[in-house]
């Protein structure tokens, strides 16, 4: 009898074992506090600062208006922010960095990690450092830091999104222009009232779109000051739902600051000015890039000079040479006679002819 009780026993504690380890393989022996790097109400978010090893900062706060701002100079772009609003939402915890890797992740996290600070009603409520991935590209190592104290935690862990593969480190840069919004055009059509499109090196190209009511459209030849005969409404209403919106693709960081100071002395291939109901103006001058390939020649055997696929922009005063492809802006920039009813074999797509030097 007291070997059956003793056989019972042993079942009892072997089965309780059992639960033990079953419940904690799928929880860990770490406490939750230490491991919890998600937010899970991103609506409540309204400040993320980002921080890196080089003392560069980003400080993305949430608008009244709606938006964000980058370190209250720029509008965010809003993939970039959604991108990481949700990467906050959803980060866990893929595994415990192993006990023999342990110091050497800290010290990689010491040297080159990006700390992220999360506000939510203006108060500091989760921070932590996001370092490299792993070596499978599959995780990303990051350590927590208490809000209240800022002392860092002493286990680093393997984060992850469930369903994703890849890493995180890349959704958390600090490269400012990085996060700003690139629209470089954005208008509702009815609220358009003008759109010149000058051509310096053709002056005769230039005219001047007005919108004076209703289906009642002006087309004057700037060179000549003679309006252009047989508007075609529908023609005008197509491209002025090209305004809708138009992105510029990046930052001009292939030319050197004389190369770019260069440029902005330049004469522009296109300008376009376009004035709004309140008579608020957005001039963009259009350049010719230097093309990829130097040398290379197109189909009749002439040398290409320029780039084909795109253009150098510059908005207003800014001092800033961005760069767009003509693709999006081609169109913006048809020849006159697309606007005439007999005339609309033009492609809209095709810019004004280059300058040939």
């Amino acid at each position: 009898m007291k070997k059956n009780r003793i056989a019972i026993l042993l079942v009892i504690i072997l089965g309780f074992s059992s639960f033990w380890f079953i419940i904690n393989k799928h929880n860990g022996t770490i406490k939750e506090t230490l491991r919890d790097f998600a937010v899970q109400d991103t609506a409540s978010i309204n400040k993320i600062f980002l921080a890196d090893k080089k003392g560069t900062t980003i400080t993305l706060e949430r608008q009244k208006e709606g938006g964000w701002r980058v370190n209250g100079k720029y509008d965010v772009r809003k993939d970039a922010i959604d991108v990481l609003l949700m990467t906050i939402r959803k980060v866990d915890v893929k595994e415990p960095v192993g006990k023999n890797a342990v110091d050497n992740v800290i010290k990689r996290l010491a040297g080159k990690a990006v700390k992220c600070e999360i506000y939510q009603d203006n108060k500091l409520t989760k921070a932590y450092y996001v370092g490299s991935e792993t070596q499978d590209a599959t995780g990303t190592f990051m350590i927590l830091i208490d809000p209240e104290t800022m002392e860092t935690s002493a286990k680093p862990f393997v984060t992850y999104i469930p369903g994703f593969e890849g890493y995180l480190t890349t959704r958390y840069f600090t490269e400012e222009n990085g996060w700003r919004d690139r629209t470089l055009i954005k208008y509702n059509p009815n609220d358009i009232a003008s759109v010149k499109m000058e051509v310096p090196f053709k002056p005769e190209y230039s005219y001047e779109l007005k919108i004076k009511g209703n289906n009642n459209y002006e087309v004057k030849m700037l060179g000549t000051n003679s309006l252009l005969p047989n508007v075609d409404e529908m023609a005008v209403k197509q491209y002025l739902s090209y305004f809708q919106h138009q992105n510029y693709e990046s930052f001009e960081v292939s030319i050197s600051p004389k190369q770019v100071d260069s440029v902005m002395k330049a004469q522009p291939i296109n300008i376009l000015t376009i004035t709004d109901n309140k008579g608020k103006t957005n001039k963009i001058r259009f350049f010719a890039r230097k093309p990829r390939d130097p040398g290379k020649q197109d189909k009749e055997g002439n040398e290409i000079v320029y780039d084909l696929d795109r253009m150098d922009a510059i908005q207003n005063d800014d001092k800033e040479l961005l760069m767009v492809q003509y693709l999006g802006f081609g169109k913006m920039l048809p020849p006159a006679n697309y606007f005439q009813k007999k005339g609309r074999e033009a492609n809209p797509a095709s810019p004004l002819v280059r300058p040939k030097h």
